[in-house]
């Protein structure tokens, strides 16, 4: 079985340097572009639902792979970002004046740091990865299994879930970067899970391929 993650396309947060979790912002026109060329290199593997985090933004890219594989979307709330709370708009600047002790451990040892009234993202990797195994499992009772499993997610929930897959301590965390509408795929058989693609912007056309945000 092959696991597809597509993270979503560009937002004014993301445009802005704003940190986004829960809010729900909707992607922008640079964004919506992105996800239609996501859909078109999604489609190309078979798969039957697409599964989605309930923000706009990755139903939206969800929404346009489902207009042009036909299949229907499920909405999946395990999947949606890591929840910051008081530094949902906050951009990082205005996090290391306002919140410097937040922002030292953030750089130093991000598995340590819960975000204030949000989650920490050991407390993301549980609950994605609970979702995740719910999917496969469901997926495996199928009787086409040789469909993709397609899931279209955030920037931190997708990394947790891939160091999870590879055995990456969270404090690691930052030693990866996700890029805006890249898909990571993951083979998936009896002998575990392998990753076999990461951070792939090969879909994206020239004016599509974003910097990290």
């Amino acid at each position: 079985m092959k696991l597809v993650l597509v993270r979503h396309g560009e937002t004014e947060w993301n445009k802005l340097g704003k940190f986004q979790g829960w809010q729900d912002i909707a992607l922008n026109d640079r964004g919506l572009s992105q996800a239609k060329q996501s859909a078109q290199a999604v489609v190309e593997w078979q798969h039957s639902t697409v599964y989605s985090s309930p923000l706009k933004r990755t139903m939206q890219v969800a929404q346009e792979i489902s207009k042009l594989g036909g299949k229907p979307v499920e909405q999946v709330p395990g999947l949606r970002e890591l929840s910051l709370g008081d530094l949902e708009g906050v951009t990082g600047e205005e996090m290391r004046s306002g919140w410097p002790e937040v922002y030292a451990a953030w750089r130093d040892d991000p598995a340590s740091v819960s975000m204030p009234k949000g989650e920490s993202l050991l407390d993301l990797q549980e609950r994605a990865w609970s979702a995740l195994l719910e999917l496969e499992q469901s997926h495996l009772k199928k009787e086409n299994q040789d469909e993709a499993l397609v899931v279209v997610s955030h920037n931190f929930a997708i990394r947790t879930l891939i160091s999870k897959i590879l055995g990456i301590p969270l404090s690691n965390f930052h030693r990866m970067s996700l890029s805006l509408s890249s898909i990571c795929t993951v083979e998936i058989d009896e002998r575990g899970r392998r990753l076999s693609g990461y951070n792939s912007t090969a879909h994206l056309s020239s004016e599509n391929r974003p910097e990290n945000r």
